[in-house]
């Protein structure tokens, strides 16, 4: 701790030095899961990266102590040897603790647990004026239940105390493969596993209108398991045979492509494929491929997406280097990278208006518990920042992830993320605010509430650092269009015109992963 409290230390003294200017400073984390551009410089930020480890673990009170920038994996490399695990870990390894905190994170296990923000304890943030302070839901509430999903606008999370869950030994996760044939289908299936007990784990993938599949999992036992080409018989009534199966190697395949592969053996005899899973393979099921935005790479390069191809560039196919690449190129601006989530009953409209809008596939299903019995149940979405309901029932969401190459041409591009803006929040839904925003700022503050935000942020003499509408706002070169164009020279117009051919851009984001570390700071200012 002696470590750490140093550093927190330097942290305080850079942020009250920034305060006593009134001067807004951004967060440096050394990674990064969102799709906005990174104008990070020097001297306009306050450096956590070092903030990288697993302090404590109790197994007694089941919590770890936990700094901001541990990414998944290495939290589970640390937890899972003890028989704990977190109740939501975000599929990708390189999304870290604070980032599921200050960010918005629902994953396969959150209709059960909610959003990841809800597994934690207790924060020590440092607040705009440099103060370290401990906030949890019965010290500095409005602060603990504010900094959650806040973008780091009300100041630095450096410690977080997470609860865990145990797991039995060798633990994995006996997976069901569901096949569904309609977006209605889904939201049956998904409603019917949900309240069964004996799952943990619920996503789904849709691989077009017609065809998807829903994944079901619980955590069990496997303290011998079979060999990795071998088969394990459950249980003679079952006379089903199911191997162990792994997804992290460069031979195995991508998660998507393999289950898309199960459900079209299983339509034949119209039972649910099942296999055992290592949980740490399960939690991380998707970081090969990115789910399937790593296929998109693939056509942009003109190359076959077959096995041999997939495993020769495997280094390439994992999440981090996707993401580094992908900044890189300047990509982001192209594509359309959204999760949006809706109530149950407003799923099939929204899941129609993507198919006629966007027609790309596949599509994530997740359902999300929207609140949670997390301590004095404080609620999660950000337009009920500020209260306290302990009696309603939670609700479930559906999440949609929606990924992929956006509609060609920048009116049709934007009006599409506009749109899509628009359908979710009028079904009750909200959006994943890691992902670039279309919002006006009016548009945007009749769904969040400003005033309250703005009432905490001087409170914590924070108001001076950027609100969160100026944090995840689309720059002005995605929403205001050719707006801005107009006041470029010709040379700059020229050169960006030429930027912009392809490859030209894919390949300079594909090349700096090999040679250029530092693609979030610009390490000339």
């Amino acid at each position: 701790m002696q470590s750490h409290n140093t550093t927190v230390e330097k942290i305080s003294a850079r942020i009250k030095h920034f305060h006593a200017q009134q001067k807004p400073f951004s967060i440096y984390h050394g990674s990064t899961n969102s799709t906005r551009p990174s104008t990070k410089t020097r001297s306009n930020t306050v450096d956590t990266s070092t903030l990288t480890h697993v302090l404590e673990i109790d197994n007694v009170r089941k919590v770890a102590l936990v700094e901001p920038n541990v990414p998944m994996d290495k939290l589970v490399q640390a937890i899972l040897p003890r028989g704990l695990i977190p109740p939501v870990v975000m599929e990708f390894p390189g999304i870290t603790v604070g980032g599921g905190f200050m960010g918005t994170a629902g994953e396969s296990s959150s209709y059960r647990h909610g959003f990841f923000d809800r597994t934690v304890n207790w924060i020590e943030i440092i607040t705009g004026d440099g103060v370290v302070r401990h906030a949890s839901p019965t010290e500095n509430t409005d602060l603990f239940v504010g900094a959650a999903c806040s973008f780091g606008t009300l100041g630095v999370v450096t410690l977080l105390e997470l609860q865990l869950l145990d797991v039995p030994p060798s633990p994995v996760v006996e997976l069901e493969y569901h096949p569904v044939s309609s977006a209605a289908h889904a939201v049956q299936k998904i409603r019917e596993v949900t309240s069964d007990p004996k799952y943990t784990y619920v996503d789904g993938i849709l691989f077009s209108k017609n065809s998807g599949v829903i994944c079901a999992g619980s955590i069990t036992s496997a303290v011998h398991p079979p060999a990795q080409d071998k088969l394990k018989t459950l249980t003679p009534t079952e006379n089903k045979v199911y191997p162990i199966t792994t997804f992290s190697n460069p031979s195995d395949p991508w998660f998507y492509l393999h289950a898309n592969e199960v459900i079209s053996q299983s339509k034949t005899t119209g039972i649910p494929a099942k296999e055992w899973i290592p949980l740490a393979e399960y939690l991380f099921r998707y970081d090969r491929g990115g789910f399937w935005v790593g296929k998109y790479a693939f056509s942009y390069f003109l190359i076959p997406q077959a096995k041999f191809t997939r495993k020769l560039l495997d280094h390439i196919s994992h999440t981090r280097v996707m993401y580094h690449a992908v900044h890189k190129a300047g990509l982001f601006k192209e594509y359309t990278i959204q999760d949006v989530a809706v109530p149950y009953r407003g799923a099939e409209e929204l899941l129609y208006f993507v198919d006629q809008s966007f027609g790309r596939y596949p599509l994530w299903l997740c359902p999300v518990k929207q609140t949670t019995t997390h301590a004095t149940g404080l609620l999660a979405h950000p337009r009920d920042l500020l209260e306290v309901s302990g009696q309603a029932e939670p609700e479930t969401m559906l999440s949609v992830g929606v990924w992929g190459p956006g509609p060609e041409g920048k009116e049709r591009f934007l009006d599409f993320n506009r749109r899509l803006e628009e359908l979710v929040n009028r079904l009750g839904g909200q959006k994943w605010l890691y992902a670039r925003t279309y919002y006006t700022q009016e548009e945007f503050w009749g769904i969040y509430p400003r005033e309250e935000m703005d009432a905490l942020r001087r409170k914590y003499n924070s108001a001076y650092l950027p609100n969160l509408y100026e944090k995840v706002q689309a720059g002005r070169w995605d929403f205001a269009g050719t707006e801005t164009i107009g006041k470029r020279s010709w040379i700059s117009r020229l050169t960006g015109w030429i930027w912009r051919r392809w490859p030209i851009e894919g390949i300079y984001g594909l090349i700096h992963t090999f040679w250029g570390k530092e693609y979030l700071l610009d390490t000339k200012r």
